[in-house]
């Protein structure tokens, strides 16, 4: 998150009004430069203008200007502070949001606001005002990092774009991967970052590389995704942010289907479609790699007609491989779970679902017989409904487990937090990964 943010915009954009409920949702400080103007000169904006006069005006907001930008906080400036080259050249090194609006919304609202208006639209007409907009726009433009309409937005949902801004989400690439295509159903104005592996992301996202990760956890026909699930186990800095199930169609891509001699994939896909492999490839070598779209971006590379990929057909489009079969899965019902982790609070309001989960990593004490079924009853007696129970090994020594154990919530939340504290007082190690919306895309 950037430790100073920078609102730039004409009158009546809502520099102000955005600044306050900024610096609110993320502790910051806000200073608003046509204030700290006053204070210094010990006079109001108009008085400045009317006794000094412009040059002036400008000199004195371009000195407040490089002193606030000094410090950490949400700087709210005038409407005219992109009109000084040094200003511009301040701004060149900050992050900088230009709150734009339509013109006719900006006159209204400048025209509804008549007690604050401002010395250079005294007197002014509704076209006039559009003009003089019209002629500084190209300045906001070009100092802004990020340019958010507010014409129609409420405040909630500007302050709410510029964070999302500043936000980075991890995902296992390349563009049009499955997970990709998972993204997009919840990413709005984040920052999208791929990698080659799901390790990798994972460890980036416990580094503080990145603000959340999107990783692959479960599908329906090949089970756990290992690299995921045993990543997540016993770090106590991330949590589930929401889920996406989405449905995956695997297709055969290449240039010649009667020269197919190898076949590339990421392993859960080459498993997906081991009966379609086992019919028409019986022969084919099978070899695995990070991603399936890793795998339709080595073919067309090389361009190799021995060579296919299994992979969805986006990134058959993307990459321009022709697709020589389509669904090819062995079941028509093959979905994908993701999971989006993060350390901090995803904002999950544009997911109309009202599915939720909880997801705990349980340890079973040491030589305590019957261990587990206490731990299901201490579920069933208060009714909460398992969906998932299944056992990893811990990777210290031959034997040793944890479950992983997903909940359906429809209870009240009470219930699920003191079957915890009966689980830790039967002497097992809780690891709760939260309770999150699931999202089903169809």
């Amino acid at each position: 998150m950037k430790t100073t943010i920078v609102l730039v915009g004409y009158m009546g954009a809502g520099k102000s009004t955005v600044a306050k409920l900024l610096a609110e949702k993320l502790a910051m400080p806000i200073v608003d430069l046509d204030k700290k103007i006053e204070e210094s000169a010990q006079l109001s904006i108009p008085d400045i203008f009317a006794k000094q006069g412009e040059a002036a005006f400008r000199k004195l907001e371009s000195q407040v200007l490089q002193e606030s930008l000094q410090q950490t906080g949400i700087i709210a400036t005038g409407g005219g502070v992109v009109l000084s080259k040094t200003n511009r050249d301040l701004l060149k090194d900050a992050w900088v949001v230009f709150l734009d609006c339509q013109d006719d919304v900006l006159v209204q609202r400048i025209f509804n606001d008549r007690q604050n208006i401002r010395p250079v639209v005294q007197n002014k007409t509704a076209e006039q005002i559009k003009e003089i907009y019209q002629e500084r726009k190209p300045f906001y433009n070009g100092v802004a990092s990020l340019t958010i309409n507010t014409s129609s937005l409420t405040v909630d949902e500007v302050v709410q774009q510029i964070i999302q801004a500043q936000q980075t989400i991890g995902y296992l690439g390349p563009v049009n991967s499955f997970s990709f295509q998972a993204l997009k159903q919840v990413v709005d104005h984040q920052k999208v970052v791929e990698f080659a592996s799901i390790p990798l992301c994972i460890d980036a996202l416990l580094k503080e590389k990145l603000d959340f990760a999107l990783v692959p956890i479960e599908n329906s026909l090949e089970g756990s995704v290992h690299a995921s699930v045993d990543r997540l186990y016993d770090q106590k800095e991330c949590y589930v942010q929401a889920e996406i199930v989405l449905p995956i169609y695997q297709q055969l891509i290449g240039y010649d289907a009667k020269q197919i001699k190898k076949i590339l994939s990421h392993p859960q896909a080459l498993a997906q479609c081991q009966k379609y492999i086992e019919e028409h490839f019986p022969y084919a070598f099978l070899e695995p790699v990070q991603s399936t779209t890793a795998a339709v971006l080595e073919i067309a590379q090389r361009k190799d007609k021995s060579l296919a990929a299994i992979a969805g057909k986006q990134a058959a489009k993307f990459y321009q491989v022709p697709i020589l079969a389509s669904n090819i899965q062995d079941n028509d019902f093959n979905q994908t779970r993701f999971w989006i982790l993060g350390k901090k609070h995803l904002d999950t309001s544009r997911l109309t679902t009202s599915e939720q989960k909880l997801t705990l990593y349980i340890t079973l004490p040491k030589d305590s017989p019957g261990a587990l079924h206490k731990v299901l009853a201490a579920f069933a007696w208060r009714d909460l409904n398992l969906v998932k129970i299944e056992s990893r090994p811990q990777k210290t020594k031959l034997g040793e487990y944890f479950f992983i154990v997903d909940l359906q919530v429809n209870r009240p939340h009470i219930l699920y937090q003191n079957a915890i504290e009966e689980l830790e007082a039967l002497g097992c190690v809780v690891q709760n990964l939260g309770m999150y919306p699931v999202l089903h895309h169809s």
